[in-house]
């Protein structure tokens, strides 16, 4: 089995754990907003911001780390950077009034699937091209309509946000899973594509 082949089960391997693992975190996260959404909004700031740095973090690693020539690292590389940013000024600035938390908000997610929406264009239809198709214009419609209602109570937009998490949680499950069918596909004695 050539080197390349050994690479690209390694990169498929550890995209499925992530996915499985954020998929999971972000569907829980989900429930929990869905079904307590009379938290504070420092508590609900403070715990985007803690998820949108560890996502922002994990993103821009990850575009470093699987770079390759004529990929769209980059575009994965500014997601992580962008989620980092608006993750530590909710993180640091949580009590800011709730205008702006919804701004921040709704413009990372009108940002985030701006670049899914673009970045689904270059995954093979195969490997969950429409996954990242859903999840970009559910991301960008749920962006607009948090920056379109920047005076909503806590229960919308604890509500809005916890739909989200649960698709996205769910995007990614079933993301992994597509993965692990590739893990499968790609056997040891064939070459990767």
């Amino acid at each position: 089995m050539p080197a390349d082949d050994v690479s690209t089960m390694d990169v498929l391997r550890g995209s499925r754990i992530v996915a499985y693992t954020l998929g999971a975190i972000l569907l829980i996260a989900g429930i929990v907003l869905l079904f307590w959404p009379d938290r504070t909004w420092t508590v609900v700031a403070r715990f985007i911001g803690i998820f949108l740095v560890v996502i922002g973090f994990g993103q821009a690693i990850e575009a470093i780390t699987t770079h390759r020539q004529g990929s769209y690292w980059g575009l994965l590389l500014l997601r992580g950077v962008v989620n980092l940013g608006i993750g530590l000024a909710l993180l640091f600035w949580p009590s800011a009034t709730v205008h702006v938390v919804v701004w921040l908000v709704g413009l990372d997610l009108v940002i985030t699937g701006i670049l899914a929406f673009i970045v689904s264009f270059q995954v093979p239809k195969d490997m969950g091209r429409g996954a990242f198709l859903v999840q970009a214009i559910v991301t960008f419609v749920l962006g607009v309509l948090i920056m379109a209602w920047p005076n909503a109570t806590l229960n919308v937009v604890s509500i809005i946000l916890g739909v989200l998490l649960v698709i996205t949680g769910l995007v990614l499950l079933w993301s992994g899973f597509s993965l692990r069918n590739a893990v499968t596909t790609i056997g040891p004695g064939e070459p990767a594509v």
